[in-house]
């Protein structure tokens, strides 16, 4: 949003000191407002940018506590909103939030008599606008305090009228998004931080609303505040005077307002006004707000309070606007509020994780593959609470969101890294699932431990298969019969391949390996700790695919024959002869499932573990590579995503 800092023309040749906050995303879009509408739930929806701790009532003390701000200057703990616009399609009617982002100036405006230009004062809340409006006072200045800009970087309408800024919405769309403006009045009471009307307290100067001197009732000169609400209509269809709506029904634009309350360190602000003269709209020209400028913290913020519990469009088209909201120009009667409304409550704007589970933090990625390497999925409604719930339906303590929709479980950090936490800020991806959390960042997993894992389930076979369970495996395999790997392996497609070769075992290990046998061999196959079984499948990583030297075993229920574990060392004579027999040739020739594959040799290890001395193969086969030089490389690498909006 940075190339949208295109400040009027107006602003800029009467301005001193004055600063930009530029490019700001919303930290929240819900039906709140604390100024007009405290302890309670608003009339419209808003789109409220900074303080993590904005909710439904406004406390000075506890704003200041919050743990960051999307305004990257963090001392600033203020919040700054507007109401959301909406597009109306023209043929259904249905109604979609328009993306939205804000630039925030600070202005120095002394006026003719070069007044003193204060700091907010603590706890001043004020609201320019009126969300009632439908027409417009050219002799207000109230009124041309709201105006629209229609931003069209060709240059190609530059001496049209038509697009000239108005204080109204435009007949026509707007190449290069909308500009909505809202400036403030800057003089104050010096006595009253809100007023009943939530504007009384406040006035305009004399000389215009944008510059000028103080009036007596409002002797004490704040510095200017003045928002542009970038809306990215260009990405609709406009089709006429009702394609753009306000979150509060107005189709016009003069209805358009917004709202401020203070959560400044005041001295820090102060500090700024009196010492940048050169700042010229750049705050790391201005040495005190440069100092605390931090660009990360801001991408990483999330709201820590509530929200209202409403479909605000984010998830689907609307039929009708959120509260009593019905959508009017101004003229004839005012439509009727829908039937039947109910009142929404609050809710926590995070998904609770499950019970027994806390949020370590922001950590590092392994130094040589994948930190958490149990099991893994990726879903496009991940949240730090559906990441956990899949990991303790593994089995596993250990759970870690990254790149916004992977989760990842384990039961210790591998790979060189530790649960220590990094900088919180170094987690910036949102939720897929939820956008007001956090899902990791670039190398970096939001990690989740659990004081009570659950042991994880015996794995299920498809019909005609029953689990065994997690048995163990080693150097002599546990199962000789038959093997082959698949990079797209699951536990169907190796039961069914140890089927059709009349084999009523079947064993996967390590995500993506096959064996099958009759009997399991070489004193293995026994049961070992359900933790040790701990990787998704290749092809389903919804599923157990074994471990290292662990087999998620299987056993056919419709035959006679039943699962043994042989008392010797290694397999007879004979067994090792039906091995090597059925490795290279099936009772019934059906080829293994599509995907990578190779033959296992009965005796390799190949788990990437410490390995029992191996056995001589009874065929040539292709080792499966080991875990650390090939199962990281195989997961996801990581690729940096952009969040796709402001």
């Amino acid at each position: 949003m940075l190339a949208n800092l295109l400040s009027l023309v107006s602003l800029a040749a009467v301005t001193n000191a004055y600063w930009i906050f530029g490019g700001l995303r919303p930290i929240v879009t819900t039906r709140l407002d604390p100024v007009i509408f405290p302890n309670t739930i608003a009339s419209h929806v808003h789109s409220v940018v900074g303080a993590s701790r904005f909710k439904s009532v406004y406390d000075p003390i506890d704003l200041k506590e919050s743990k960051c701000t999307t305004v990257p200057v963090q001392p600033d703990k203020s919040n700054y909103w507007a109401p959301q616009l909406y597009h109306q399609d023209q043929e259904s009617g249905l109604l979609t939030p328009i993306p939205t982002g804000f630039n925030i100036y600070y202005l120095s405006r002394p006026g003719p008599k070069n007044e003193t230009i204060k700091a907010f004062p603590p706890g001043l809340r004020m609201v320019a606008g009126d969300p009632n409006r439908r027409s417009y006072n050219a002799s207000s200045f109230a009124d041309q305090a709201i105006d629209f800009v229609c931003l069209d970087f060709s240059g190609a309408h530059a001496h049209d009228p038509d697009w000239d800024e108005r204080p109204s919405f435009f007949d026509h769309n707007c190449p290069n998004g909308m500009r909505a403006q809202v400036f403030f009045p800057s003089c104050w009471d010096g006595v009253n931080l809100d007023s009943s009307d939530h504007k009384s307290h406040m006035a305009y100067p004399i000389q215009n609303f944008n510059s000028g001197d103080c009036p007596d009732s409002h002797p004490v000169h704040l510095v200017s505040l003045f928002y542009e609400m970038i809306v990215s209509v260009d990405q609709f269809d406009y089709w006429g005077p009702a394609a753009w709506v306000l979150a509060s029904g107005d189709t016009t634009g003069y209805g358009h307002h917004g709202d401020f309350q203070n959560g400044w360190d005041v001295d820090l602000l102060q500090d700024a006004l009196d010492n940048c003269p050169d700042a010229n709209g750049n705050v790391q020209s201005c040495p005190p707000l440069a100092a605390v400028f931090d660009q990360a913290s801001a991408d990483a913020c999330v709201l820590e309070t509530q929200i209202v519990d409403e479909n605000t469009g984010f998830h689907g088209p609307l039929s009708q606007l959120p509260g009593c909201n019905p959508i009017w120009n101004g003229t004839g009667a005012h439509p009727a509020c829908p039937p039947n409304l109910a009142t929404p409550s609050l809710v926590s704007v995070t998904t609770p994780l499950p019970t027994n589970w806390t949020e370590i933090g922001c950590i590092a990625e392994g130094t040589t593959g994948r930190a958490l390497t149990g099991a893994s999925t990726t879903s496009p409604n991940m949240t730090r609470a559906a990441c956990a719930a899949f990991c303790q339906t593994k089995g596993f303590a250990l759970a870690g969101v990254e790149f916004s929709d992977e989760c990842y479980c384990d039961n210790r950090m591998r790979n060189g890294a530790s649960n220590s936490t990094v900088l919180w800020n170094e987690c910036t991806n949102h939720c897929a699932g939820n956008s007001d959390e956090i899902c990791g960042g670039p190398s970096r997993l939001t990690l989740m431990v659990t004081s009570d894992p659950t042991p994880a389930p015996v794995e299920q076979g498809p019909d005609g298969w029953e689990g065994l369970g997690c048995v163990s495996d080693g150097g002599p395999r546990a199962l000789t019969g038959y093997s082959f790997t698949s990079d797209q392996m699951t536990v169907a497609s190796c039961t069914s391949a140890c089927a059709s070769r009349n084999f009523s075992l079947a064993g996967v290990e390590f995500a993506r390996e096959c064996y099958c046998g009759n009997a399991f061999q070489n004193s293995l196959g026994q049961q070992i700790d359900p933790a040790a079984c701990n990787m998704g499948c290749s092809g389903d990583s919804s599923a157990t695919c074994g471990g290292g030297f662990a087999l998620t075993a299987f056993q056919l229920t419709n035959t006679n024959t039943t699962a043994t574990v042989s008392a010797s060392s290694a397999p007879a004579a004979s067994t090792a002869s039906s091995a090597a027999s059925s490795t290279i040739a099936s009772p019934v020739p059906v080829s293994p499932p599509t995907g990578t594959l190779s033959s296992i040799s009965s005796g390799n290890a190949t788990d990437g573990a410490s390995s029992p001395p191996s056995v001589p193969a009874a065929s040539t086969s292709t080792p499966v590579p080991s875990e650390a030089n090939s199962e990281f490389s195989r997961r996801r690498a990581f690729r940096p995503r952009g969040l796709g909006r402001l």
